[in-house]
């Protein structure tokens, strides 16, 4: 017998007519058949598709040296500070493979996948089966676990639809980067977990985009986006928790006029978990509306549905408007307001029990921040000088908990440790290489910024001067049970040699805001210059020196605890490209810091720290035929002159090489 193959026609007149013909069976169909039969008779009647051209893949493939001169294993400099990774460590070398495929369903409807190795196993595990054995020695292929294992998962998947509707362009379901709202409510997704966030977003405009709206709802992270860095999971205070209804919620809405933007940014999350006085709850207090006694419990019965309490809100609201309505001159103003409420009866208290690490108040709060933001390009007739002008005020109790974590940046000042100022506790230090830039939290900082900066062909200026207040200053505040400190809140952060455990000694938690007893000032200044010298192959010379003045007059009622501070470093970088394909760098930087009263207690008092660090580093890259190489390798020498514990001297030598394809 031969078969043949039916073409779309016939495929669709075939599954129509079948559909016809078991509708057709029903004599008398109610309106619910009736309904579903002619649903199954119109998608029968839709052309279908298997035409490979209705496919796009891409692919990369990553690889990554990490090696220092300590005895750790890995590829991760930074892990998970609370939860040790069992691949984070100085020494390996691992790859990763990433497919990604793209598909047109049709004029109106899009969707892709992102398929990706699982991240954490060097060259040297290739025998590992995923699995664990306990078992002491082990040298079987189930000594590391599935982090070794190399097995691929699905990390993102998006629908996209994009209907002939007024004043509706899209609507998206599945994977998100969060990138739709901003850094002070729901901020974007960190570059590790860019497609690990889930949600159905509707966006639409009118007026040819004289308005636009977004409206979105995101399956709540379970283990970060909440208090305790969880939405109930592992709590203390909960039995069963609750996390498959946790949801946030956001709008937007852009009014876009000739000169001037106005946008409203509304977000809530909701954290919810059992009421346990519920008798249909798992795990009820009372199953049997009895009490300890037996007696009946007035208003209890059981009705098959449970009821649910709110563990966590988290409501924030800003609005910003641009105005550039002034020749050469630019105007941004932002404000912002955010609640945060706690039910203590599901969440443990983390600042009393967790030594000060906590991700917010241990409290109900309300606050609100303020930014400001003037530029203005050749003021006066002054040439190629352009000015930034800048006032900001986080308030001490903002809380965002969703807020950017990293790799953005709300303040123009180069800051304190440099990588980026961010409106959250709730910053993201760990997962990232050496070679990656430290965030700090900016709760209660109060000041302005200005910068001016000039191009002189061939040379560039830069200079920023800043002065921070603190919206935090006060005294005898409870950092027992209410305010977290994140144990580590005293002396200038070093993140080039940073622990998370501080038996470094390195300094400050980046999200160290609250302290018992404060009277705080700091300024920031800081000068960057540029040389591009043409006759020299292009040889591009970078110069940067900063410096920082922190006082903190701490205990109001005493002197001897008062910290003063000089922090002062000079970094030199030279840049040639050797080629079209070939860039090398050669740089040096040289730090002193000078910290009077910089660490201690009240009791036993506080001691001065005198330290300085150098560092030599050389790059490379070299971009060939559609592969990417980098290579940094640094040399760190540190040491740190103690008044009362003993001096540490630190001799690092490490670096970092990447290739990456894709195709």
């Amino acid at each position: 017998m031969t078969h043949r193959l039916l073409s779309p026609r016939d495929r669709s007149s075939g599954a129509r007519n079948a559909s016809s013909r078991a509708c057709g069976t029903w004599r008398r169909p109610s309106v619910v058949v009736a309904a579903l039969c002619g649903a199954a008779i119109l998608a029968a009647s839709a052309p279908a598709s298997a035409d490979i051209a209705n496919f796009d893949m891409a692919g990369n493939i990553y690889t990554k040296w990490l090696y220092r001169n300590n005895d750790n294993q890995g590829i991760l400099s930074y892990g998970n500070p609370f939860w040790p990774e069992n691949f984070s460590g100085d020494n390996g070398v691992g790859s990763e493979f990433e497919l990604k495929l793209m598909g047109t369903v049709s004029e109106f409807v899009e969707a892709d996948v992102r398929l990706k190795s699982r991240y954490g196993s060097v060259w040297q595990d290739f025998f590992e089966n995923g699995n664990v054995s306990y078992d002491e020695p082990n040298t079987s292929a189930e000594s590391l676990g599935l982090d070794h294992g190399e097995y691929v998962k699905l990390r993102g998947y998006r629908v996209l639809i994009r209907p002939p509707y007024p004043y509706l362009d899209q609507v998206a379901v599945g994977s998100t980067d969060l990138s739709m709202f901003n850094p002070w409510s729901i901020g974007k997704i960190r570059y590790t977990d860019r497609d690990n966030t889930k949600g159905v977003f509707v966006q639409g405009s009118g007026g040819d985009r004289t308005f636009e709206w977004l409206a979105g709802a995101i399956a709540l992270p379970k283990l970060w986006a909440g208090p305790g860095w969880t939405t109930g999971l592992g709590d203390q205070a909960l039995d069963h928790p609750l996390w498959a209804k946790d949801w946030a919620y956001g709008t937007r809405l852009d009014l876009n006029l000739d000169d001037i933007t106005f946008t409203l940014v509304g977000t809530t999350t909701l954290d919810y978990e059992i009421n346990r006085a519920d008798p249909d709850a798992t795990g009820a207090l009372y199953p049997n509306c009895e009490d300890q006694l037996g007696d009946p419990i007035p208003g209890c019965e059981r009705d098959h549905a449970v009821d649910l309490d709110e563990r966590y809100t988290n409501t924030v609201g800003t609005a910003e408007i641009q105005f550039d309505g002034i020749d050469d001159v630019s105007l941004h103003v932002l404000g912002a307001v955010a609640t945060s409420n706690i039910d203590k009866r599901y969440v443990t208290n983390g600042v009393a029990d967790n030594a000060g690490v906590f991700p917010m108040p241990y409290k109900d709060t309300v606050d609100g921040s303020a930014r400001v933001r003037a530029e203005l390009y050749e003021p006066f007739g002054m040439g190629d000088v352009n000015v930034q002008l800048e006032y900001f005020y986080i308030g001490p109790e903002y809380v965002s908990h969703f807020a950017a974590r990293r790799e953005a940046d709300v303040l123009l000042t180069d800051g304190l440790i440099e990588g980026g100022q961010l409106p959250t506790l709730n910053v993201a230090n760990e997962f990232q290489d050496f070679d990656e830039p430290f965030y700090e939290s900016v709760i209660g900082w109060h000041g302005g910024t200005g910068i001016v900066s000039a191009d002189l062909d061939p040379v560039t200026l830069k200079f920023e001067q800043t002065a921070i207040g603190y919206a935090t200053n006060a005294q005898g505040r409870d950092v027992d049970s209410v305010f977290p400190d994140f144990l580590h809140s005293e002396g200038f952060t070093d993140t080039v040699l940073f622990d998370y455990a501080n038996v470094l000694d390195r300094g400050r938690d980046p999200r160290s805001v609250y302290r018992k007893n404060q009277e705080r000032f700091t300024t920031v200044s800081v000068l960057w210059t540029g040389l591009a010298l043409e006759a020299l192959a292009d040889l591009q010379v970078d110069f940067k020196l900063k410096y920082i003045r922190d006082t903190d007059g701490r205990d109001a009622s005493r002197q001897d605890d008062n910290y003063a501070a000089d922090i002062a470093y000079g970094q030199l970088t030279l840049t040639l490209p050797v080629g079209d394909e070939l860039t090398v760098g050669l740089g040096g930087q040289y730090d002193v810091w000078l910290e009077e009263n910089r660490s201690g207690n009240e009791s036993a008092g506080y001691q001065d720290y005198d330290t300085t660090r150098v560092r030599a580093f050389t790059t490379l890259k070299w971009v060939f035929g559609g592969a990417e190489f980098a290579y940094i390798i640094e040399y760190v020498h540190k040491e740190q002159e103690r008044e009362l514990d003993d001096d540490q001297v630190f001799n690092v030598l490490r670096s970092k090489a990447t290739l990456g394809v894709s195709w």
